[in-house]
């Protein structure tokens, strides 16, 4: 007997067909039972035609004679007729039914006029007869049939499923439970017998996967014949065997807490996902760049001004996750900077301005007069949480009113700064108090009708609770059902810290060609709105062909290369130009790219670039590599053995904080693994010398510290070749330019 088991292949299947079975038998049934439905409305017009072609002739002769007893009989013909319920004739000289006076209905009413030509004189007209037709009596025999269909259409299907669901377990579900069962012999250690399958041999996925099965138990019994070989063989060495497998173990699991801890997938998702976000925000900033210019008045400027912000400010997030990706951390961390509470709100209102009159809503806000004209604090954590609760305030209430109130809470006098309370109310939807405890949850809505109506991930307000802590404050939430809502979060912002200082507008320079090889049409749309403001000749290119092609042809002062090119990248292609004897040999180029991890850069550079300009694409750097000026230049050591270009490009495309924050991974990675790196060599542990090398080496390369990297690649290789006498060589010179590495690092960090 076949049993199904909850939850088996077998069950799901039969499942499926049976749901399959049920939608196509009512479907079916629906297709007959409108097409008998129409066939029953035809045959009730046909018998209505019939009464008007050779019925209504006699009514009206006989009616023209007066001939009651005629006209009673005839009219008791029509009742005659099928599903006809009444016929009720009236006349000035006659008012007869025949049939059921009173029909229970519903009904379907046809009125004829009965108009007499007599042999002399006008047409006349001498009543009306209404035929009234009984549908119900249609729909029970719809019902009758459509009944019908269905039950056999559903024992049918049922069979069907049964017969399919047999044909799926002698075929398929059998062989999987064998399967299953020699799996958990083979866990439990019984190796020997073979997999036995009860059927005919053949070429199908059954026997496919049953041939893997076996070819994996002899497979295992080959490695255990294999290890118990080794076992024989390394026994006399067992002391020191035990110390590296000690060793291995402290290795391995130091780096499983790294890898813990760096989420290297994770990272690396985050970084590409930066990389395609950057290229539509590129076109985003570099449109409200070129837009700058244009004769807007007032109040599109303002706008155009708060949606270049608003951009700058995704621009921001987009560089934290490059930062956590790099950092090797988990938690976001606010960048204080000095700023003013009224002019961030007016930004964010006028931003949302145009969303809230698409919706006749009103925006209001009021702000304490105690409130200092200037805070320090994470303006942009602020800024996000301000747009996330403004917008769902908006987005929930319609013909109404938003308000936004910034009030000063009174603080005791050992605390610095000031405490403010935000408030943002709306006279919206409102959440039900039971919903009010899980709102900053994530993927949570007020309800489910909420979610249908108004659509949304649920994420804005856990987002909000996250930011709002990260800057030490607390958030919370009042609201009824019907009456609106009120979100409120307190903080404490620190005075500032001083005026900021106004940065001076950059003299446009001489006219230059330049070439600009960019895939996206967007992207070369921007660039070249930029460059041709200031004056420059520009060519544009798609790829990396039509770039040689116009670099043979005449020599430019600059090239912009595109990093990411369909077919040859813009590394190759830069050293293309370098290698050949084209015009453009010695031209300055630069990368465009929003890939600017460490290990990368140093690739840019090596390939033959001057410099990086980072996406999205920045005037004011555009305007420094114009003048011949580096965007990240700045003042370097006379120490070789840091590669301080390369550290200053960091600085400039990722910021002095999320370098500081590689620095220190770069030292804790040195200190953590230096004390391994001896013992191995001590140890005279190949392998894992030629493992701790390698990795330290990347870390320390992608950093700009390459006499380190280079001592240690060489180590490595001596370690890959089994050279003891060279890697003991070699210690002394590691041990130094370690000990060089963290006196560097700790003043970096010092700074």
């Amino acid at each position: 007997m076949i049993r199904a088991r909850p939850g088996g292949l077998l069950r799901r299947l039969l499942l499926f067909i049976l749901l399959f079975s049920l939608c196509f038998t009512v479907l079916a049934s629906s297709v007959q039972l409108y097409i008998e439905y129409r066939r029953e409305m035809r045959d009730i017009d046909s018998r209505m035609e019939l009464i008007r072609a050779g019925y209504l002739a006699s009514l009206e002769r006989s009616l023209w004679d007066l001939n009651q007893e005629q006209l009673n009989v005839q009219l008791r013909g029509l009742v005659d007729f099928s599903d006809v319920a009444r016929v009720h004739l009236s006349s000035p000289d006659f008012d007869l039914v025949q049939g059921n006076p009173q029909p229970v209905g519903p009904l379907r009413i046809e009125r004829f006029a009965l108009d007499y030509q007599p042999p002399s004189g006008p047409l006349r007209n001498l009543g009306e007869l209404e035929v009234s037709t009984d549908l119900g009596a249609v729909y029970q025999r719809l019902y009758a049939t459509g009944l019908t269909n269905l039950l056999w259409m559903a024992v049918f299907l049922c069979g069907l499923a049964v017969a399919l669901s047999g044909l799926f377990y002698r075929l398929v579900t059998r062989h999987l439970k064998v399967m299953a069962g020699f799996a958990r012999r083979i866990a439990a250690g019984d190796w020997q017998e073979p997999l036995h399958l009860d059927k005919r041999r053949g070429n199908d996925e059954i026997d496919t996967v049953a041939h893997a099965l076996d070819d994996m138990r002899r497979s295992i019994l080959r490695d255990i014949e294999r290890r118990e070989t080794d076992r024989l063989a390394l026994q006399d060495n067992r002391d020191e065997l035990l110390k590296r497998v000690e060793r291995r173990t402290a290795s391995l699991m130091r780096a499983k807490d790294e890898a813990e801890a760096a989420n290297l997938a994770k990272s690396r998702f985050l970084a590409t996902m930066s990389h395609e976000l950057r290229t539509p925000l590129n076109g985003i900033l570099g449109m409200a760049e070129l837009l700058r210019s244009a004769r807007l008045d007032e109040q599109d400027g303002k706008r155009l001004d708060a949606l270049h912000k608003a951009g700058e400010g995704l621009l921001t997030i987009l560089n934290e996750v490059l930062y956590f990706a790099k950092l090797e951390e988990g938690v976001s961390h606010p960048e204080p900077v000095d700023f003013s509470l009224r002019q961030l709100l007016d930004e964010v209102l006028t931003l949302l301005e145009p969303r809230a009159l698409s919706s006749d809503t009103l925006l209001l806000h009021r702000i304490d007069q105690r409130v200092a004209e200037h805070h320090h604090g994470a303006e942009q954590f602020l800024r996000q949480v301000l747009s996330n609760l403004l917008a769902n305030a908006i987005k929930f209430t319609e013909d109404g009113e938003v308000s936004v109130e910034v009030a000063l809470i009174t603080q005791t006098p050992e605390q610095t700064g000031q405490r403010l309370r935000i408030s943002v109310t709306d006279n919206g939807i409102g959440i039900a108090p039971a919903m009010q405890a899980k709102i900053f949850e994530r993927f949570t809505q007020a309800s489910e009708e909420v979610a249908q109506r108004f659509g949304g991930t649920g994420l804005g307000l856990a987002i909000c609770k996250h930011l709002v802590e990260q800057m030490g404050g607390i958030i919370g939430v009042d609201s009824e059902v019907g009456r609106g809502s009120c979100f409120w979060f307190e903080l404490t912002l620190q005075p500032a810290s001083g005026v900021a200082p106004v940065v001076p507008v950059r003299a446009v320079g001489p006219a230059l060609k330049i070439l600009v090889v960019e895939d996206v049409a967007l992207n070369r749309e921007v660039v070249e709105g930029l460059l041709q403001r200031d004056g420059h000749q520009v060519w544009l290119a798609e790829d990396a062909e039509q770039a040689l092609i116009e670099c043979a042809a005449r020599t430019f002062d600059l090239l912009l290369l595109d990093v990411h090119l369909p077919g040859i990248s813009g590394v190759e292609l830069c050293k293309r130009i370098r290698h050949s004897e084209g015009p453009n040999r010695h031209t300055r180029i630069f990368a465009l790219t929003a890939s600017v991890q460490p290990a990368l850069v140093r690739g840019y550079l090596e390939a033959g670039m001057d410099g990086i300009l980072a996406k999205p694409l920045k005037l004011e750097n555009l305007r420094q590599v114009l003048e011949g000026q580096a965007p990240v230049a700045s003042s370097v050591s006379d120490d070789e053995t840091i590669d301080w270009p390369l550290l200053q490009t960091h600085r400039a495309l990722l910021g002095e904080q999320k370098v500081q924050g590689l620095l220190a991974v770069l030292r804790n990675a040195i200190v953590q693994h230096r004390e391994a790196l001896v013992d191995a060599i001590a140890a005279d542990d190949c392998t894992e010398v030629g493992h701790q090398a390698h990795r330290l080496a990347g870390s320390s390369d992608s950093l700009g510290f390459r006499a380190l990297a280079s001592v240690l690649r060489t180590l490595e290789e001596a370690a890959l070749t089994n050279d003891q006498s060279a890697i003991e060589a070699l210690s002394p010179h590691v041990q130094g330019q370690m000990q060089h590495a963290l006196k560097t690092l700790d003043d970096l960090l010092q700074r």
